[in-house]
């Protein structure tokens, strides 16, 4: 118990010799443009537990501090920068990829219901009800029919979310004629 005290009253002592730390009356240190920069005060620390109070200096630093330019003298100018090399590969995927020439196609299957296969292509590829029921039925007859032309990105995702849906589709390329 007496033990417990005593720290206690060690913690006590800390806070409060703290506390009495930041009454001291502070100086205020300026750089050459007169802003200023740190705070300096004296902070007393009894650790030595001979009875004394001994003064530590503590010096606060605000966050931003004044950068001295890279070159002294001369203003700062704006950095010139070379052109980018173009790899003439991406040219010819992009051509590949980004074009509008991309089918996505749904194939004929025992599993899915005539309903759904329109449903699904309403609600995905935002075709109206005549012709997802003429696309479906196409599918349905034929063994497999054409949803749309689109550019990539769009017909990846269309046959993406078809694919989850579970209707057996795939996207090729549209061969340009020239």
């Amino acid at each position: 118990m007496f033990r417990t005290l005593k720290i206690a009253g060690l913690g006590l002592a800390i806070i409060a010799s703290c506390t009495n730390a930041l009454s001291v009356t502070s100086q205020v240190k300026t750089n050459n443009k007169g802003v200023a920069w740190g705070i300096t005060s004296s902070v007393p620390i009894n650790s030595l537990g001979d009875g004394c109070t001994h003064h530590d200096s503590l010096v606060m630093i605000p966050a931003t501090l004044d950068r001295p330019t890279a070159n002294p003298g001369q203003s700062a100018s704006p950095a010139v920068l070379d052109r980018p090399t173009v790899d003439e590969d991406s040219i010819t995927e992009k051509k590949t990829t980004g074009s509008g020439a991309w089918e996505v196609r749904i194939y004929n299957d025992g599993m899915n219901t005539r309903e759904f296969v329109a449903r699904c292509l309403v609600q995905i590829t935002s075709l109206s009800e005549t012709t997802a029921y003429q696309t479906m039925m196409q599918a349905h007859q034929n063994g497999i029919a054409v949803v749309g032309t689109y550019v990539y990105e769009l017909a990846e995702m269309y046959h993406g979310s078809l694919k989850e849906n579970g209707i057996v589709c795939d996207l090729v390329p549209v061969e340009e004629e020239t």
